[in-house]
């Protein structure tokens, strides 16, 4: 008898088991991802591309912080956090237990050496903390102690361009000192996903981590960026795909599962079909970046009055932009204005001849801007060139790849502009064109006094109008950039993908793409 209650009580554990056991097999192992461009080193302490934060921030790598869809900060690797009144005092208690790609368990020691990296490569919070650094106080608590305040330090640590994510102490301790970099076999995260291989120029592959420890409710979904992850299927790979067609053409024959930068070319043939899903949220913003070490306030100002912001944003977005002034997006109410938006793109080219006339510029020289490939900026800027043509102005591109482009930008004896667009941040403090330690060279004192002035402010409410006033800024008098609008993302995928998280990109953490 007892024989028999044991085989009955093992058919019904295995009869148990059968629909997660069928529920996996009925998926793929791969999803193949076509992405546009590839960063230039994949360290997402210093490394501030798009692409790169998309692929890597909360798949690899995790943070103490991360963002709520409404813009509230979620506890990641961190149990918890307090803030006293002042915001000036930050005590975190980090999760147990949880592992790094390499086995290890994370603990202080690793966070404190993460953070304190990121505050170096960091400037804008850098300067916000001043001397503090981050202190472990024991094995799962760490603590920074502030002389002024910091209201926006958590929105940094959760939606900064250079993300504060966590590696293994030993990781930062290997950076490599000639470029400083973190090496690749040193990108280690606690993600679910670990970083396996990147063939330069081909694609970046991601395989599941086995050990990952999840936070969050499995029964809730996902709110932004926080909540519980589980890697469903086993690989992630982001193919290097440039062209646009081409990435259409690979989503049409089933090389590629999704594609990212999808032009209004294609969304028509798209719509409609049930075999795809298509969609596009504003993004973020399209700039040029002006060298402010190579030219002076009435050249950038000149370019703003005379930019004809539909006729730029046409040639290379379609109908896929806004001419909206905000430096942020149209979806953070808390700090969207429109302060100095008169100076927008003006379209004016007899008061864009008047300020060129106060320009030391010498109109004989060519104005030299650095593109990357990939879209139609290329495309944009020969229309730029030509706005320009009508003040006696001429324009020479330098057309490299995105890895070329963030390395020549750093010179600044080889660029007077350089073209690059901007994603969504949570707070204004994390736009890296105000920074006077990002190419482009933002060091104006009054800018940076400003800055400061934001960042320390003691309630919202005065940081938000000390942004009002920074903007305006920069619209009526410095031009640090020309800005010409938002772009939207559009991307598409079969309809067999199921499971992603669509906030800021698209993410996959939990997706899963039927037979």
């Amino acid at each position: 008898m007892k024989k028999v209650l044991a085989l009955i009580l093992t058919l019904l554990l295995l009869t148990s088991m059968l629909p997660a056991a069928f529920a996996e097999a009925s998926y793929r192992d791969v999803i193949n991802i076509a992405d546009n461009d590839q960063g230039a080193s994949y360290d997402l302490h210093k490394d501030t591309s798009v692409n790169v934060r998309n692929m890597l921030r909360g798949t690899v790598f995790e943070q103490l912080v991360t963002l709520k869809a409404s813009g509230d900060i979620g506890p990641e690797l961190a149990e918890s956090y307090e803030v006293n009144d002042t915001s000036t005092s930050f005590v975190f208690h980090l999760r147990q237990g949880v592992k790094f790609h390499n086995g290890k368990e994370m603990t202080s020691a690793d966070v404190v050496a993460s953070l304190n990296r990121w505050l170096e490569s960091f400037s804008t919070a850098r300067k916000m903390v001043g001397d503090a650094r981050f202190v472990a106080e024991d094995d799962y608590t760490v603590t920074l102690n502030l002389e002024n305040s910091a209201i926006m330090l958590l929105d940094m640590l959760a939606g900064a361009a250079q993300a504060a994510v966590i590696y293994p102490a030993e990781a930062i301790e290997n950076v490599n000192p000639d470029t400083g970099f973190i090496p690749v076999e040193w990108f280690i995260g606690t993600g679910p996903y670990k970083f396996t291989e990147w063939a330069v120029d081909q694609y970046v592959q991601l395989d599941k981590f086995d050990d990952y420890v999840p936070y969050g409710d499995p029964d809730q979904e996902l709110d932004g960026l926080w909540g519980y992850k589980y890697a469903y299927t086993k690989t992630l790979k982001y193919w290097i795909v440039k062209d646009a067609a081409t990435r259409f053409n690979g989503l049409m024959s089933g090389d590629y599962d999704f594609v990212v930068k999808l032009t209004d070319d294609y969304i028509p043939v798209l719509d409609g079909n049930p075999d795809y899903n298509v969609y596009s949220q504003q993004t973020g913003m399209v700039t040029l970046v002006w060298n402010k070490h190579s030219t002076d306030k009435y050249l950038r100002l000149a370019a703003q009055a005379i930019a004809d912001a539909d006729e730029l944003n046409t040639v290379n977005y379609g109908t896929l932009y806004d001419t909206d002034p905000c430096f942020m997006e149209d979806g953070q109410p808390g700090w969207y204005t429109t302060a100095g938006g008169e100076y927008f793109c003006q379209n004016d080219p007899e008061k864009a001849a008047e300020l060129l006339a106060q320009s030391s510029w010498d109109a004989s020289k060519p104005i030299r801007i650095i593109v990357s490939t990939g879209g139609h900026a290329e495309d944009m800027l020969l229309v730029f060139g030509q706005e320009l043509e009508q003040l006696g102005l001429k324009v020479e591109l330098d057309i490299v790849d995105r890895s070329t482009l963030t390395e020549k930008r750093k010179d600044d004896t080889l660029y007077e502009a350089f073209f690059t667009t901007f994603s969504s941040v949570p707070v204004p403090s994390l736009r890296n064109f105000l920074d006077p330690t990002f190419a482009g060279f933002s060091e104006d004192e009054h800018l940076q006094d400003l800055m400061q002035q934001m960042t320390t402010a003691g309630t919202r409410e005065e940081a938000f109008a000390v942004w009002e006033e920074i903007q305006a800024y920069c619209y009526s008098d410095y031009a640090p950039i020309l800005m010409m609008g938002h772009f939207h993302q559009a991307a598409a995928c079969s309809s067999k993908l199921t499971g992603t998280n669509v906030f800021l990109t698209t993410n996959f953490w939990n997706a899963k793409l039927e037979k």
